[in-house]
């Protein structure tokens, strides 16, 4: 038991001893590499640059042209009623089997029903919703409260 225990005890000493010779008199970095490391990162400096610029440049242009955008956008406002009926989206939504109300928040989220899928995921998770969502697709519309949205999901009547 003492030699075996002595013989792992030399071996880990003589593991330590060549690892700090290694690092001592192994291999190190050159002044070459070290030159050649500075001068590529002096190039990438420049493209950085460059790139920075490219982009300052191209937001310019964009805000210049979302501004005359904006600007033709409100003298060709309609004024009528019709205008609220064209923003309405109309989408079919499928829930599956252990789907999460995350899910379902995001998903309402991502077909533009809801503006925030937090919202409707916190309804949700009310024990009297929670638990009743139903399966299937379901016809769902942006201008539907919450509360419409969560009874249709449940399959319970609107008021």
């Amino acid at each position: 038991m003492k030699t075996s225990l002595r013989a792992f005890g030399i071996g880990l000493f003589l593991a330590g001893a060549s690892f700090t010779l290694y690092e001592k008199f192994g291999p190190s970095a050159t002044t070459q590499d070290i030159s050649q490391y500075e001068e590529q990162i002096a190039a990438y400096e420049q493209q950085i640059d460059s790139l920075e610029q490219q982009l300052q440049k191209e937001n310019t242009v964009t805000s210049t042209v979302k501004e005359s955008e904006n600007h033709d956008a409100k003298k060709e406002q309609p004024t009528d009623s019709d205008s609220k009926e064209k923003d309405i989206i109309t989408r079919t939504i499928y829930i599956y089997e252990n789907m999460s109300l995350y899910e379902i928040g995001q998903q309402l989220e991502a077909e533009q029903i809801v503006k925030n899928g937090r919202e409707i995921e916190l309804y949700l998770s009310k024990p009297e919703f929670s638990r009743s969502i139903q399966k299937g697709a379901f016809d769902l519309h942006s201008d539907m409260t919450i509360d419409e949205i969560a009874k249709t999901l449940t399959g319970k009547k609107l008021d």
